[in-house]
């Protein structure tokens, strides 16, 4: 019964859209029509060997081989790419929209060749396009059954290995989980394994920063030197709260070579982190711009120390996780014992072809306010709830947390919090090495809570399915 539920699901979504259409005779049209039919029956040699031959050496080189050899395996499992939208073609450039069949998966899929023959590949262009709307309406159990069903598809091709859960408000519509959790000793993944969230628990750590500001602790403008100088007092001085929360600070990243040639057991706490980064001088002046910093989310963690008392690791346990009932999250030292914690698993392609590499070695011993804890599908739905119960903050300040700040040149992006671009939903997702997860909270239509959390790198299809099913309007 259910693998008639999945194979019906998949059909329906697919009838609407599949059709491919006919290409324009130029030059680009043509190259495009030949990366396609590569997508189709790739294998590293053919892959390299049309690399070799119709790539301009400049773009040849920009991407290590590895990395090209790897992007057209994973689009040869997904069904290869079928053109169903012609957007627009010159002699040399020509974007169009694709559709993976085994996936359902849309591409915007763009090619620029030299404008003189051989017309080699100069640029290579992928981004997402939406799926096309709904033409039915379905009831909240009718979704939660055909995305499970589409879930467990990939699953069965090999493109998904994790666990999903899907919610509206306080009700668990379904979860299920994949795959292995550590393939050495065939251990399955279940509902109650505890995956690396990545980036994703940057939500705790400012929801942490929030309680403290209803607290009167700290303030949204306060200076970053009212609590520590980092990386000097100068920059410190020009830092606020609210820059750290939305990425407009300037500061960078702490993944420098420095952290390349640590030995990731030496690498457990806060100030371990802040000192790979403390020589960088800021980017941009803080308020001005935008740039992802995961040393500016580490800062925070310290910023949390000074303002409670505690320690970060503490503080978070205390005050977030056990007060929104999630009994199995936590950032764990993975050199103790941590009883169904998932290792996380990448392939890696060569010309020889594909070996699949465990995470272990990849890994900071332990994860902290930037990212790298773990939690399982049912905690990161109870975290949810909690935020928006008014459990870990106030509505108000939910809300707060949950806006964009355009203001801040953050449009897409809250205090701690992502931003759908058209507002439809807000959460955070999180990769590394071997791993992605994502949360997913809607204000249109609203109460949906969609988790997925995979020890493997293929989190966005089931996510992008999620929406399209719930009703979310993915913009172009």
């Amino acid at each position: 019964m259910r693998i008639l539920a999945a194979v019906c699901g998949l059909l329906f979504l697919t009838s609407s859209y599949a059709e491919t259409v006919a290409l324009p005779d130029t030059p680009a049209a043509t190259r495009l029509q030949q990366l396609t039919e590569l997508m189709a029956e790739a294998t590293p040699e053919r892959v390299v060997s049309y690399i070799d031959r119709h790539y301009t050496p400049e773009y040849a080189q920009r991407l290590p081989l590895a990395n090209r050899i790897g992007s057209f395996m994973n689009w040869h499992r997904r069904g290869g790419m079928n053109v169903v939208e012609v957007r627009n073609s010159q002699d040399n450039r020509i974007e169009v929209i694709t559709h993976q069949p085994l996936t359902d998966e849309r591409w915007l899929l763009g090619v620029e060749v030299e404008s003189e023959p051989p017309h080699r590949v100069q640029a290579l262009m992928l981004g997402r396009a939406p799926l096309p709307p709904m033409k039915e309406s379905l009831t909240d159990a009718e979704v939660a059954e055909r995305w499970l069903s589409y879930v467990d598809e990939l699953a069965g091709a090999g493109l998904f290995s994790g666990a999903v859960l899907i919610a509206r408000n306080d009700e668990v519509l379904g979860q299920q989980a994949w795959g292995l959790a550590n393939r050495d000793f065939s251990v399955p993944n279940t509902t109650e394994t505890r995956f690396n969230l990545g980036s994703m628990n940057k939500t705790w750590t400012a929801v942490a920063i929030a309680q403290l500001v209803e607290d009167g602790k700290v303030s949204f403008e306060d200076p970053l030197s009212k609590f520590v100088d980092y990386p000097n007092a100068d920059d410190a001085s020009r830092i606020r709260i609210k820059h750290l929360l939305t990425h407009t600070s300037g500061l960078g990243n702490y993944f420098t070579d420095e952290f390349e040639q640590t030995a990731r057991k030496n690498l457990r706490t806060i100030d371990d982190y802040l000192a790979l980064s403390a020589d960088q001088s800021l980017a941009f002046e803080p308020g001005t711009g935008g740039a992802y910093s995961n040393t500016g989310m580490m800062v925070l963690g310290r910023v949390i120390e000074v303002a409670s008392g505690q320690n970060y690791f503490d503080y978070i346990q205390q005050q977030v996780l056990n007060p929104a009932g999630m009994s199995r999250s936590g950032c764990f030292e993975l050199d103790r014992v941590n009883d169904n914690l998932a290792v996380g698993y990448a392939e890696q392609w060569s010309v020889e072809g594909v070996e699949l590499k465990n995470n272990l070695f990849e890994h900071v011993i332990r994860g902290g306010p930037a990212g790298g804890c773990y939690a399982t599908v049912g905690d990161l739905h109870r975290f949810a709830r909690a935020l928006n119960d008014g459990t870990l903050v106030s509505q108000d300040m939910a809300h707060t947390l949950t806006t964009p700040k355009p203001e801040l040149d953050s449009p897409n992006y809250g205090y701690g919090f992502g931003i759908h671009p058209n507002r439809a939903l807000y959460g955070h997702s999180g990769g590394f090495v071997g791993i992605s997860a994502n949360l997913d909270i809607t204000v249109d239509p609203d109460g949906w809570v969609v988790v997925v959390l995979a020890n493997d790198e293929n989190m966005r299809a089931p996510v992008m399915m999620a929406r399209h099913l719930i009703g979310v309007e993915e913009p172009e």
